[in-house]
């Protein structure tokens, strides 16, 4: 007669660890070399099935769950343990050139790090390289964030009427309203934000107009606002400063916004006097 084997939760704990470790290897591979968040966000590009978002949970709550079930690992094998430290200082002078080499490495490779020296900041910023491919007009948002924009926010900050937007939306059967979130929108007719936006876009409008649309503020310097606007580059550059932003004619206003968490709606108004300042 065969006899029932017991659940082993020590050997189901050293398998679980092994598939989670596998797990997050891949999500780290795959986060290392994954499009920059805006970008992920606006144009919703699948990696291997999943989202940047999708990825980012699997690989956080893995770790996590990493971490109790290595806690598991080390209650299952408390005496094993025990007894691997049970003659201390033989142990100690056993391994002392060892741990040393080991702390003195770690704390080497730790420091490099921070100081930004290869070949670690090679490695960082082939990181980079491989997130900056995936930029391309196509993919960049107008403005960061713009995604999280309703219709009303987002027409504000490309510096057109929002009614158009929402009649460019209707025409091809997309219902939104000046209040409509653009991710709301793209979630509801599962499309990108990224397609959202295209479809706002009017067929026909000049070409200023038509690249004021599809680029926004951001992209623009403060060099180009002030030409748009009539403004003298010198005043706008000092009330930026009077702001305590630090800029140049060739900043852009997406980079200012990022430096100093600000939409460049919020930059175009600093450079741009109000009634009272005038």
């Amino acid at each position: 007669m065969e006899t029932k084997t017991r659940f082993s939760w020590r050997a189901f704990t050293s398998l679980y660890i092994t598939l989670s470790f596998i797990v997050m290897i891949i999500s780290g591979i795959i986060l290392f070399i994954a499009p920059p968040g805006r970008i992920a966000k606006w144009t919703s590009i699948p990696i291997l099935g999943l989202e940047k978002d999708q990825w980012q949970a699997l690989h956080t709550i893995f770790t996590f769950l990493f971490i109790i079930a290595n806690g598991f690992h080390l209650y299952f094998n408390w005496k094993p343990f025990l007894s691997y430290l049970s003659d201390k200082k033989k142990q100690f002078f056993r391994l002392r050139r060892e741990l040393l080499s080991a702390i003195f490495i770690v704390a080497g490779i730790f420091y490099l790090i921070l100081l930004n020296t290869p070949p670690f900041k090679t490695v960082m910023n082939f990181g980079e390289s491989m997130k900056n491919e995936w930029s391309v007009d196509s993919s960049e948002p107008p403005v960061p964030h713009a995604e999280e924009m309703t219709i009303s926010e987002l027409a504000k900050t490309i510096n057109t009427d929002p009614e158009i937007l929402i009649s460019c939306l209707n025409q091809q059967g997309i219902s939104a309203d000046l209040h409509s979130v653009i991710k709301e929108i793209a979630q509801k007719y599962d499309i990108s934000p990224r397609m959202v936006f295209e479809k706002m876009q009017v067929k026909g409008k000049s070409k200023t107009t038509h690249e004021r649309i599809k680029r926004g503020y951001g992209r623009m310097s403060v060099a180009q606002i002030c030409n748009e606007k009539n403004i003298r580059l010198e005043d706008a550059l000092s009330r930026l400063a009077n702001e305590g932003i630090k800029a140049t004619s060739e900043s852009t206003l997406r980079d200012l916004g990022r430096s100093y968490n600000k939409s460049p709606i919020d930059i175009v108004k600093i450079i741009e006097p109000s009634e009272k300042q005038q």
